[in-house]
C-alpha cells in the first residue's frame, strides 16, 4: 500500500523502495496505463492511472476536464479564473483583479473582506476540504492525497492584488502593508487549522516567495515581515503530534531555506534545478523529508537514455535523506514523449533503491 509508504516517508522511517510524488497530466500515457479512454470518467481515470503507478502521494484529482485535440490549446473562463486547457486538466490564472490602486490594497481588511474576494472566503476553503476528501476516498490507501493550501500569505498578495501592484505596495509602503499581510495570515491560520481538523497525516503549504534568480525581496524582508506570520499560522498545528507539514514555492529559495526549517516545516518540494538537492540532503536529510530531483526539461526534451541517467543521478544524490519522493519540477504533462515516460518509471523500478 503506498499510503502506508508515504507515511514512512514523512515520518523518514526506512522503508523498502522509492516513492513517488507526482501530477500526471498525459491522456496518452493514462490511457496505455488503465486501458480505457480516460475521458469516458476522468476523475476514476485519474485515480487508476495512480495506483497503476503505485504512486505515493497525489496533490488531488482534477474536477474540471475540457477535451481537446492532442497537441493543441485553447482558454476557458470559469467564474473569472481563466485556464488554460491542455492535457486533461489544464493550467488556472486570473486577469481581471478587484484592487487597481495602491490606497485600495491598504484599505482592505481580510478578515472583513468587504469587497467580496472569494479566496479568503470559508466557503472556498470548505470547498477544498470537501474535494481533498473525496479523492483520497477515491483513491483509498493506494495514496496520501494532500490537496495544496496554495495561498500561504504571500501568494494571497500575487493572486488577490495581482503581482505587480502586489509588489509595488508592499515595497512603498512596507509598515502600512504589513497590517494587510497580518490579516492574510489570520485568515490562513484559520483555514490551516480548519485543514488539521481531520483524519489526516500531511499538510502540504504552498507561497511563491522566489524566482529562478532568487528571492523576489531582499531575505531580510521575509525574517521581519513574513516568517513571523508563518510561525504564527503554525501555531495550531503543534497540537497535531503526528502531522507533518510541508512546503513549495517555485523559484529559489535556498537563502532562506534554514529560516523554512528552523519555523517548523516537516519537508519541502525542490522544483528548481538551480537549488542543489544533493547538498541540501547532506545538510537537511537527517531533519526534514524531500521531494524533487527530477528536471521536467529532461523528461520532455531529452532521448530516454538521458531520462535514465537523470533518475541514477537523482538517487545518488538523495542517499543522504531519510525520507524522500521522486518528483519531477514541472510536474508531468501531455508533451512529454511516451518513451521518456517508460523509462522515466521503468528505470525507477529496476533500480529498487532504499531510500
Amino acid at each position: 500500500m503506498s499510503y502506508i509508504r508515504a507515511k514512512k516517508n514523512i515520518r523518514m522511517q526506512t522503508c523498502e523502495g522509492l516513492a513517488y510524488f507526482e501530477n500526471l497530466d498525459h491522456p496518452k500515457f493514462m490511457e496505455e496505463l488503465i486501458g480505457y479512454d480516460p475521458w469516458t470518467n476522468p476523475q476514476q481515470a485519474y485515480a487508476d492511472s495512480y495506483k497503476a503507478l503505485d504512486m505515493d502521494w497525489v496533490i488531488g484529482l482534477p474536477n474540471r476536464t475540457v477535451k481537446i485535440a492532442p497537441g493543441e490549446s485553447c482558454y476557458t473562463d470559469v467564474d473569472g479564473t481563466i485556464y488554460t486547457e491542455w492535457g486533461m486538466s489544464g493550467s488556472a490564472w486570473r486577469e481581471e483583479f478587484l484592487f487597481h490602486d495602491m490606497e485600495s490594497i491598504l484599505a482592505y481588511n481580510p478578515i472583513e473582506n468587504l469587497i467580496g474576494e472569494k479566496l479568503v472566503s470559508p466557503q472556498y476553503t470548505q470547498d477544498q476540504l470537501d474535494r481533498r476528501q473525496a479523492d483520497q476516498d477515491l483513491l483509498g490507501d493506494s495514496a496520501i492525497v494532500t490537496s495544496i493550501y496554495y495561498t500561504t500569505l504571500f501568494q494571497f498578495g500575487i493572486m488577490i492584488f495581482d503581482w505587480e501592484l502586489f509588489l509595488m505596495t508592499a515595497r512603498t509602503e512596507p509598515d502600512r502593508f504589513q497590517r494587510v499581510l497580518e490579516g492574510f495570515a489570520e485568515v490562513s491560520r484559520r483555514n490551516i487549522t480548519k485543514w488539521a481538523e481531520g483524519p489526516v497525516d500531511l499538510i502540504l503549504m504552498h507561497d511563491d516567495i522566489a524566482m529562478e534568480r532568487g528571492m523576489v525581496f531582499h531575505p531580510a524582508w521575509y525574517r521581519k515581515n513574513l516568517f513571523p506570520l508563518y510561525e504564527y499560522i503554525l501555531e495550531p498545528l503543534k497540537n497535531h503530534k503526528d502531522l507533518k507539514i510541508a512546503f513549495v514555492s517555485d523559484g529559489n529559495y535556498n537563502e532562506v531555506l534554514d529560516d523554512l526549517v528552523a519555523i517548523g516545516f516537516d519537508g519541502f518540494m525542490i522544483n528548481s534545478p538551480a537549488m542543489d538537492l544533493g547538498e541540501i540532503a547532506k545538510k537537511l536529510g537527517d531533519k526534514v523529508f524531500l521531494a524533487g530531483g527530477i528536471d521536467t526539461n529532461i523528461l520532455t526534451l531529452g532521448r530516454p537514455e538521458d531520462v535514465e541517467r537523470e533518475v541514477k543521478v537523482c538517487i545518488e544524490k538523495v542517499k543522504p535523506a531519510r525520507g524522500f519522493f521522486m518528483h519531477s519540477g514541472g510536474d508531468l504533462p501531455h508533451n512529454i514523449p511516451l518513451e521518456n515516460l517508460h523509462a522515466y518509471f521503468s528505470t525507477t523500478r529496476e533500480l529498487k533503491t532504499k531510500i
